[in-house]
């Protein structure tokens, strides 16, 4: 029984490990900093001065 107990428990570490390295390398690869930096915001004087399409 204590067998099946070690077994559970350390599967369940082991999903631990891959789900957290997952989320690891999704939060690097995501990086929510890139979209302001590489589109930035216009601010209101960038608006105005923008010709009409």
């Amino acid at each position: 029984m204590a067998l099946w107990w070690a077994t559970a428990i350390g599967f369940i570490i082991c999903l631990g490990f891959i789900f957290g390295s997952f989320i690891l390398a999704m939060r690097r690869a995501l990086d929510t900093e890139d979209s302001s930096r590489i589109d930035p915001i216009p601010t209101k004087s960038e608006d105005t001065h923008q010709s009409p399409s």
